[in-house]
C-alpha cells in the first residue's frame, strides 16, 4: 500500500473513531460526573445525541457525493466545539445542549469518510481498505473502557471531552492538502437509492442489530459495575467488548472477500445475538471475560461488512447509500437508551440482554432471507 493511501487510511479511521468515541464517553464519564445525571437523564443525553446524528445523515450522504473533502473537515470542526461545550457543561441543560449538537457534527463524519474511500480504492482493494478504517471503532470502546476511568479519576470526568476537543481540530486540518475529486450534487440520487431493495433490507435490518448493539454499548459497563466490579475492572470487562476486534478488524477484510458480504452479515450477527443472551447468565467473572472477548471478535467483523454493503450496492451513489443506511442504522440509538432505562428499572439487567439477543438474531435472518448480494 502506497504511502499516500495509507493517510487517507489513516485520516478517515481517526475521524471516524472520534465520532464514534465522542458518543460512548458520556456512558462512561458520567459515572464520575458532578451533574450526578439520573437513569432517565442518561437516556435522554444519549437520545439527544442520536437525534441530532440521526438529522443529517440523508442531507450529509447526499453532499457526501460531491464534497467529502469540506464536509469532513467541518463536522470535525464541530465536533471540537460540540465537544468543549460538553465537558465545560455546569448544568444537565446544557450537556443536553451539548450532546444534540455533538450528534448534529459527528453525525457527518461516516458517510463523507466512507464517500473518499470509495473515491481512492476499488475492486478488491476496498473491503481491506474498509477493514483497516474499521479498527476506528474497536480502539474507541478499547480506549474509552481502558482510559475514561483512569482519565475521570485522575483529572476528573471534564478532561475527557477536552482532549477529544483538540484532537478533532487537529484532525480537521488534516483535509486541507488531501486531493479528493469532486462531482455534481445528483438530487435524484437519493430516490434512486431509497428504490433499491437491497438498501432498504441493509437499513430496516441494520436498525435492528444497532438497536441492541447501543444497548450494550451504553449499558454495558453500568451492569459490570452492577455485578460488584470495581471501576478499573469493569472498565477492562468493557474493553474486551472490542479488544479482540482489533485482530477480526485486520482479518475482516480477507474474509468478507471470502465468504461474502451477505454470509458474514448472517453469520456473525447469528452468533453475536447468541453471546448476548449469554450475557443474562452470570456465572463467574471467567464467565463475562469469555463472553466479552468473544462477542468483540465476532462484532468488528459485522462493522466493515455492513461497511462493505452499503459502499457495493451502488458504488457511484456510495455518499447517499451509506447515508440513508446509517439513518436508520443510528435512528435506533434514539430509542435504545429509552427502552434499555425502562427495561433496567422495572425488570433488570438480565430481561435487557434477552430482549437484545432476540433481536439480534431476527436481524441475521432478515439478512439470510432477503439481501440479495453475494
Amino acid at each position: 500500500m502506497k504511502e499516500r493511501e495509507a493517510a487517507v487510511i489513516f485520516i478517515t479511521s481517526l475521524s471516524f473513531f472520534l465520532s464514534y468515541f465522542s458518543r460512548i464517553t458520556w456512558s462512561i464519564v458520567s459515572v464520575y460526573s458532578s451533574l450526578k445525571p439520573t437513569e432517565l437523564q442518561d437516556g435522554i443525553i444519549f437520545s439527544l445525541f442520536f437525534i441530532g446524528y440521526v438529522i443529517v445523515q440523508i442531507p450529509s450522504g447526499l453532499i457526501a457525493n460531491s464534497y467529502p473533502k469540506i464536509t469532513s473537515s467541518i463536522s470535525l470542526l464541530g465536533l471540537s466545539l460540540a465537544s468543549f461545550l460538553s465537558g465545560y457543561a455546569n448544568s444537565i441543560n446544557l450537556e443536553y445542549f451539548s450532546s444534540i449538537l455533538m450528534g448534529l457534527f459527528a453525525g457527518w463524519i461516516y458517510p463523507t469518510t466512507i464517500r473518499i474511500l470509495s473515491c481512492k480504492f476499488s475492486g478488491r482493494e476496498l473491503p481491506i481498505a474498509i477493514g483497516y478504517y474499521s479498527l476506528a471503532w474497536p480502539l474507541s470502546i478499547v480506549l474509552s473502557g481502558v482510559i475514561l476511568p483512569y482519565l475521570s479519576l485522575r483529572f476528573g470526568w471534564r478532561f475527557a471531552y477536552y482532549l477529544i476537543s483538540a484532537i478533532s481540530f487537529l484532525t480537521s486540518l488534516s483535509y486541507l492538502p488531501m486531493h479528493v475529486r469532486n462531482s455534481k450534487i445528483e438530487r435524484r440520487s437519493l430516490f434512486i437509492v431509497a428504490k433499491n431493495k437491497n438498501v432498504i433490507i441493509v437499513s430496516l435490518s441494520g436498525f435492528l442489530f444497532f438497536l441492541s448493539y447501543w444497548i450494550i454499548t451504553l449499558y454495558a459497563y453500568k451492569y459490570f459495575l452492577d455485578l460488584g466490579m470495581n471501576a478499573y475492572l469493569a472498565g477492562f470487562a468493557y474493553s474486551m467488548l472490542a479488544l479482540t476486534g482489533i485482530p477480526s478488524t485486520m482479518l475482516s477484510g480477507y474474509i468478507i472477500r471470502k465468504i461474502g458480504i451477505k454470509n458474514s452479515l448472517t453469520l456473525f450477527e447469528g452468533v453475536y445475538g447468541f453471546l448476548t443472551l449469554n450475557l443474562s447468565y452470570y456465572l463467574s467473572l471467567v464467565q463475562i471475560f469469555i463472553v466479552t472477548s468473544i462477542m468483540g471478535f465476532v462484532r468488528f467483523i459485522i462493522t466493515p461488512a455492513n461497511s462493505s454493503a452499503v459502499s457495493t450496492i451502488d458504488r457511484k451513489n456510495a455518499g447517499s447509500v451509506s447515508g440513508f443506511a446509517n439513518f436508520f442504522w443510528q435512528s435506533s440509538g434514539i430509542l435504545a437508551p429509552l427502552i434499555a432505562s425502562i427495561v433496567i428499572t422495572s425488570m433488570g439487567f438480565n430481561l435487557l440482554w434477552m430482549l437484545s439477543g432476540f433481536v439480534i438474531i431476527l436481524s441475521s435472518i432478515i439478512y439470510l432471507f432477503f439481501l440479495k448480494i453475494e
